[in-house]
């Protein structure tokens, strides 16, 4: 079993690195940009930022997460991100459009959202980022590889639909996309839950 999990694990790095590594610096360099331009573009129209910092809230709040604590917060959080994450995946089965790109760019926006609240109510950047970074380290960098995951899916069909790929690369796509979505995306958003369950909280509050 080992030996196997070993196998599976190496696969997955070779895979990464000869088919996703550019994709996923080319995806971490948008999400960047997005939450930087969005920071500039709401921090200087302070009413639209407001009304769509209160939507978000709202939606927080529709989503009941109050109502965990503890284990069941845990547990909470970790699930939502892996419906996050597998549903970023699934939407580049749909060719053309590049839909997981949605996922990465709604993502970088509400982090932009947020640093130019707090910075609209003098709150500053240092709460914030004390409020994401500590899993957010974690997080986003799963986040960013399931869509790298969904964009090289999307590819692959379109070439596959183009009759231009090689014979049984979509399948051999799937399967390593697959593969590193078990063996690293799972773990990843499993250790960011904990993170941001128990420890972000803390972090949070000695620097608000």
């Amino acid at each position: 079993m080992k030996n196997f999990v070993i196998a599976q694990w190496n696969s997955a790095g070779n895979y990464f690195s000869k088919n996703l590594k550019q994709t996923f610096f080319i995806c971490l360099g948008i999400f960047v940009v997005t939450v930087i331009i969005n920071a500039i573009i709401f921090q200087t129209n302070p009413q639209i930022a407001e009304m769509y910092y209160k939507e978000l809230v709202a939606i927080f709040e529709d989503k009941a997460m109050s109502h965990y604590t503890g284990l069941s917060l845990w547990l909470w959080i970790f699930m939502n991100n892996l419906l996050a994450g597998g549903l970023t995946v699934l939407l580049g089965f749909i060719p053309f459009f590049f839909l997981p790109l949605l996922s990465l760019v709604s993502n970088a926006m509400i982090i932009g959202l947020l640093g130019a609240v707090y910075q609209i109510n003098n709150v500053g950047w240092l709460p914030l980022l004390a409020g994401i970074l500590p899993h957010g380290m974690i997080e986003i960098p799963a986040l960013i590889l399931a869509a790298t995951l969904g964009i090289h899916i999307c590819n692959v069909i379109i070439k596959t639909i183009a009759k231009k790929n090689l014979k049984g690369e979509l399948k051999q796509a799937v399967l390593a996309c697959l593969r590193i979505f078990m063996l690293w995306i799972i773990p990843l958003f499993f250790i960011a839950a904990f993170i941001e369950t128990f420890m972000t909280p803390i972090i949070f509050n000695a620097f608000i």
